[in-house]
């Protein structure tokens, strides 16, 4: 039994050494989200800055949050039609999508696209006040996904769980036959 406590406490160690925010197993573009600034620019009475999630983009879904506030005053601006396009560089068939206000959130707009190939993307955002259309674009590239991090310590970590659990098993049969063999004797 004392040996079953020494494994388990080795394995919730070794765990604990795998599962730092740096090497979090998780498909890319899965898990937490984050959100890194995409782009910011200055235009006409507006301030944007765009964000997006995952950090890393990958093929499937991308979240575009769109932040526009008032040059002047710092508040956030409300009441906007805001569009997001997306088109494949060196590709006609553009996708479209609304960005979405929220009540509790002021300022922000957050459109949502499924990109299903990877490569370059132009991005187009168009904010329309009712007055004036103002247009920013930008381009984003979107890599292919995997399952695995770019550091190898996936590799290691996976090896190393197969490993203690390969041995638990192999210690719980030869205790279990030890024990048998003792009670037969």
């Amino acid at each position: 039994m004392k040996n079953f406590i020494y494994l388990f406490i080795f394995i919730y160690f070794l765990s604990l050494s795998f599962s730092n925010e740096n090497t979090l197993i998780f498909a890319q573009g899965e898990g937490y989200s984050k959100y890194k600034i995409f782009h910011q620019e200055e235009i006409s009475n507006y301030n944007v800055e765009i964000s997006l999630s995952p950090i890393n983009p990958v093929v499937g879904q991308q979240i575009f949050s769109i932040y526009i506030s008032d040059v002047n005053s710092k508040e956030p601006l409300e009441n906007l039609i805001v569009n997001v396009y997306a088109t494949p560089l060196f590709d006609d068939k553009k996708k479209t999508a609304p960005a979405l206000s929220s009540p509790s959130m002021k300022g922000y707009y957050q459109a949502i696209f499924r990109m299903e190939k990877a490569g370059n993307w132009v991005m187009d955002f168009e904010i329309d006040d009712g007055d004036n259309i103002n247009n920013i674009s930008e381009q984003i590239e979107i890599f292919e996904r995997n399952r695995t991090l770019n550091s190898g310590d996936f590799s290691y970590g996976f090896i190393a769980m197969q490993v203690i659990f390969i041995s638990g098993l192999g210690y719980v049969f030869y205790a279990a036959r030890r024990r048998r063999k003792k009670l037969n004797s």
